[in-house]
């Protein structure tokens, strides 16, 4: 499952407001119907790294079924390949009513461009009649109280400029599912037409795995009804928590083309994995270059699967200082000496602008 150290010890989609929006979510329906369309939307400005290879053939004069684009992959297991990801995938900056987001493209786009992890984050949200998406923390069990204490000062300012007092003057009705960062007030995106977009992908691109990690603020079986109405249930692997991971191309054969991760709810349904039982990774909250620790942070020593949080700063996310750290020489090094302190052979490496890094070029290089 992993190797021997050798040394050391060591988050486009429809929005209340928006009637364009609301149309794009139903296109995206559409295609999911016909199994058509890649699910992606496509700006104007291309990402900086190359883009890994996505489509379904075998490279030319080959027969052999590919994983992502690569033979190769085929026989890794899912420990020994390096997933490019993404952090708060679902925030982007060209997406109307996002306040601090660390993306600047949609999922749509970041997986038309070789992403291949993302990290969510799903909250209870009320639509307001002005378009704002006020966070339920009732609905949550969360206090809003408590959810300010960790806010930095200027978020929590923007939020209730935006919205008034946390808490304060939520609207009835039944909450949705949102994915949202903390707080619905600073930007949300419904959860169903996101889940659209990434089933419309998979079904346009059938030899590609994916790996979602979910931070989950509501109960597993509204996610879980969520996944299965977009049909993405039954393409989620249950994988061994001991023993060896499966190989790529076994999970693809067999018509499992994504892993689900829970931070918080994990266990039920089966696929709907308790995260750091699975998963162990690297410190957040760095706020310069030399911060960044491959030391283990959450997770067990024995979990199979690394993640390499490789942003800064913790709050408000810097274009400038993340694509410093996400050039390739700089992140080429971090990640292999990860992997070397870890003695893992592979892991999930998520960013902050994804776009401004080299993050899937390099993911593609160590992949070789």
């Amino acid at each position: 499952m992993r190797v021997r150290p050798t040394s050391g010890p060591l988050r486009s989609s429809w929005r209340p407001q928006g009637t364009k929006r609301a149309l794009a979510a139903l296109a995206v329906a559409a295609l999911l119907a016909g199994c058509g369309g890649s699910g992606g939307s496509t700006g104007s400005e291309a990402p900086a790294g190359p883009t890994a290879p996505t489509g379904p053939t075998a490279p030319t004069g080959s027969t052999k079924p590919t994983c992502d684009g690569s033979t190769a992959l085929c026989g890794r297991r899912l420990d020994q390949v390096v997933f490019p990801g993404t952090h708060n995938s679902y925030a982007a900056s060209e997406q109307p009513g996002w306040r601090f987001a660390p993306q600047r493209h949609g999922i749509g786009r970041q997986l038309d461009d070789g992403i291949r992890a993302l990290l969510l984050d799903v909250h209870y949200g009320v639509p307001t009649a002005d378009g704002v998406v006020r966070t339920d923390f009732a609905a949550e069990g969360a206090e809003a109280n408590k959810v300010a204490a960790t806010l930095p000062p200027r978020a929590l300012r923007v939020a209730e400029r935006i919205a008034g007092p946390l808490g304060a003057g939520t609207p009835a009705g039944k909450p949705r599912l949102y994915l949202c960062h903390t707080l619905c007030e600073l930007g949300a995106e419904p959860l169903a037409p996101e889940l659209a977009t990434i089933a419309a992908f998979l079904a346009a691109h059938p030899r590609t795995f994916l790996v979602l990690v979910i931070e989950d603020y509501v109960p597993a079986d509204r996610i879980a009804a969520a996944f299965r109405a977009a049909g993405l249930a039954r393409s989620a692997a249950i994988l061994p928590r001991h023993g060896a991971l499966p190989t790529l191309g076994r999970l693809l054969g067999e018509g499992k083309r994504l892993a689900v991760f829970s931070e918080q709810r994990g266990g039920t349904p089966a696929w709907y994995m308790p995260a750091f039982s699975y998963i162990q990774d690297t410190p957040l909250g760095a706020h310069r270059p030399d911060q960044l620790s491959c030391a283990r942070f959450r997770g067990h020593a024995d979990s199979p699967l690394l993640l390499v949080n490789h942003w800064i700063p913790p709050f408000p996310p810097s274009p400038r200082l993340n694509a410093a750290i996400g050039k390739a020489t700089f992140l080429r090094r971090r990640v292999r000496r990860c992997l070397r302190e870890r003695g893992f052979e592979g892991a999930i490496v998520a960013v902050d602008f994804y776009d401004r890094t080299a993050v899937v070029r390099v993911a593609r290089e160590l992949n070789r």
